[in-house]
């Protein structure tokens, strides 16, 4: 790539990050120097659709563009954007036809270079891993697990709740809790502190009434949501109980990061499992911990690491990826310094 002097320019790369909520854009130089950021709304298709999704995307690439362009970098190749290689990590992203959609509906958008689209939990894994192989977790509302080998291959579960088999996630661990409560109110169950925590968080006077409403449909998503952070302050009281759900919820994620090491053949390997999603942010690192000492003895060699950076770092890394640019531990200083949580 050249400038209009026919002297070199930098490498630029843009990395997309699509998420229930928000939509993150970045774009980077070749020393990780950031040089543009965006925000806008939804990106997950099949919750805010396509049309919407494609429409946040450009803004919030727009909005990179432009701060990357006031701090003196040249975007404007010939009449397109000079970018090197992006890459979309969307939330939604986890079958084929999935993948076939994203792929048609971003050509829509004036890159000027190639793209991919990967599932979001490949974005976290890379946006805190040292290398561009290992695994990434998402333990937030719902749970997912993936990652690359060495020679580029990755792997995802389909993640589709209980249906693929999921045990895991926020959704989960907030229906243990509530579901532990009422054990203990009506006799099955051991005593915990989660039965009188949970009627004071909702502010209800007994179990009755909480069946009420449940089955009148009039709790809300949340006030189940709340409960994850009331799981793990009960378990940091000593509950034992709550404690034993988390450790349980531990070996679950430990289990689906072992496979996906497993099966990408990474389990002897210096690799980084990195871990992401709301639940993990918990001031009790109970879950952490159980991970961490699951992993050591089954493979030692892997670091466990606590994501610190926003997932859409791992998708502006996955586009120098794909040129197999060198991203080494100057590279990721230098980035990570800028973005760090």
């Amino acid at each position: 790539m050249t400038g209009t002097a026919g002297t070199p320019l930098p490498p630029y790369f843009l990395g997309v990050d699509g998420g229930g909520s928000k939509t993150d854009a970045l774009i980077l130089d070749g020393r990780g120097m950031v040089l543009g950021k965006g925000r806008s709304g939804r990106g997950n298709y099949h919750t805010a659709g396509m049309a919407e999704v494609i429409a946040n995307a450009r803004s919030a690439i727009g909005q990179a563009v432009a701060e990357a362009q006031t701090s003196g970098a040249d975007l404007s190749g010939t009449g397109s954007l000079a970018l090197e290689s992006a890459a979309f990590c969307m939330a939604g992203a986890d079958l084929p036809q999935d993948f076939t959609r994203l792929r048609e509906a971003f050509t829509a958008l004036p890159l000027g270079c190639s793209f991919e689209v990967y599932n979001d939990v490949i974005g976290i894994f890379r946006a805190g891993s040292r290398f561009p192989y290992g695994v990434g977790v998402v333990c937030g509302t719902g749970f997912n697990a993936g990652g690359v080998d060495q020679h580029g291959r990755e792997l995802r579960f389909p993640a589709l709740g209980g249906f693929t088999g999921d045990r895991a996630g926020g959704d989960h661990l907030a229906i243990e809790a509530v579901g532990a409560a009422f054990r203990a109110w009506d006799g099955r169950g051991a005593p915990t502190l989660l039965e009188g925590a949970i009627l004071r968080l909702w502010q209800k006077p007994d179990y009755l009434t909480l069946a009420a409403d449940y089955e009148n449909g009039t709790i809300s998503a949340d006030q189940m949501r709340a409960l994850v952070p009331l799981l793990f302050e009960t378990a940091a009281a000593g509950d034992a109980l709550a404690q034993g759900i988390i450790r349980e919820q531990g070996l679950e994620l430990s289990t689906a990061a072992l496979t996906m090491l497993r099966r990408l053949d990474l389990l002897g390997t210096d690799c980084d499992v990195v871990l992401g999603g709301g639940v993990f942010r918990a001031a009790n690192p109970l879950l952490t911990d159980t991970i961490r000492d699951q992993l050591a003895s089954a493979a030692p060699q892997v670091v466990v690491q606590r994501l610190n950076q926003p997932p859409v770092v791992g998708a502006a890394l996955l586009a120098a990826d794909r040129c197999a640019y060198p991203t080494g531990d100057g590279f990721l200083a230098t980035l990570r310094k800028q973005m760090a949580l």
